[in-house]
């Protein structure tokens, strides 16, 4: 189902479920009521954080974390995180168009702060957020002196990282609540749907990224390709086109231009400036390419607007990961990875 057919979906939900209170489900009467609860809180600074919180949460905030990943602190980690949060997105989109449950503004606009033009249960916010920060803290490795004392505060660390995982979410899942766009019940199906995606990275990362390290260009376009007709199938074409240029992106880029994200030269302040340099060149030719199809995509009525649909995914995908880190390294601002590195994908 495309995102042009869902609000006339919507309707026929929110009729099935009923707008007026005495024919609301109970789960929905609960979750309003929590929602309101939630919403005495109401004062501008609580307004403007819960906001905030929300929109860092959106599909933008992510990307810009994953490109600062990506270009500048470790390029593998980066890929298998965009990976991971493309199947998260294709999980949580799956069951919203199974499910199409309604959203709390639309059973009581009394509740409504914001507005989501798509279905209500999974949240991809709880989701995507306890997926994104709950790997990014089993990175945190620190480096102590060793002995009990060093293990001790390791442990305690990690600890503490996915302590702050966990905090960020539910704050997360809190702001959904406090702009009515969520049900409790939708917070709890996007963390279950979180841990599943949490589980499949932890039992199939590791092999999937060796096995395809291992493989050459052809069949990583063909794995690439694959997959993304099979989310085609689906009728996800955002997901399909960026899951395409994703993996070509990043083949075409271990072959022509094996890239690393690391710098081993300057001091800290020149490694800053080269860092933030390939950041904002990066940067440049996304919002390009998000111009070029903001000028010249075709109407939503058009018969190529869907093509236009798939393709600014898949160009933007090719950017990011095979054209940008070409740009880093004939500007100097990026190294070519050692062959050995390259080779094995550690």
């Amino acid at each position: 189902m495309n995102n042009a057919d869902i609000p006339a979906a919507l309707s026929l939900a929110i009729s099935a479920a009923g707008a007026e209170d005495a024919g609301t489900p109970t789960v929905y009467q609960w979750g309003l009521a929590v929602i309101k609860r939630i919403q005495t809180w109401d004062n501008p600074v609580i307004d403007g954080f819960m906001r905030g919180i929300s929109l860092f949460g959106a599909e933008a905030g992510y990307l810009a974390l994953l490109l600062l990943i990506f270009w500048c602190i470790d390029e593998k980690k980066g890929v298998r995180l965009s990976v991971t949060l493309l199947f998260s997105a294709w999980i949580n989109a799956f069951f919203k168009t199974l499910l199409h449950q309604p959203r709390p503004f639309q059973l009581d606009p009394s509740v409504g702060k914001s507005f989501e033009p798509t279905y209500g249960i999974p949240s991809g916010h709880a989701q995507m957020s306890f997926v994104f920060w709950t790997i990014v803290a089993s990175w945190v490795k620190p480096q102590t002196k060793r002995g009990a004392q060093g293990k001790a505060l390791n442990y305690r660390l990690r600890a503490l990282s996915f302590a702050l995982a966990i905090l960020v979410s539910l704050v997360m899942g809190v702001s959904r609540l406090y702009l009515g766009v969520h049900f409790p019940t939708d917070l709890f199906a996007g963390w279950f749907l979180g841990g599943v995606t949490l589980a499949c990275y932890l039992c199939f990362e590791e092999h999937a990224a060796n096995f395809l390290a291992k493989s050459g260009l052809r069949v990583q376009f063909i794995i690439s390709a694959a997959i993304s007709f099979v989310l085609l199938l689906t009728g996800n074409t955002l997901l399909s086109g960026a899951m395409l240029g994703m993996g070509a992106g990043y083949a075409l880029m271990l072959k022509f231009a094996p890239f690393t994200a690391k710098l081993n030269r300057g001091n800290g302040m020149k490694i800053f400036f080269i860092l933030l340099a390939r950041y904002i060149t990066g940067l440049a030719g996304v919002g390009a390419l998000f111009f070029v199809f903001q000028r010249f995509a075709p109407d939503k009525n058009s018969a190529y607007h869907l093509l236009a649909y798939f393709c600014q995914p898949v160009l933007l995908g090719l950017w990011i990961y095979a054209g940008a880190p070409w740009v880093f390294i004939r500007l100097h601002l990026a190294e070519l990875a050692e062959r050995g590195e390259e080779s094995t994908g550690e």
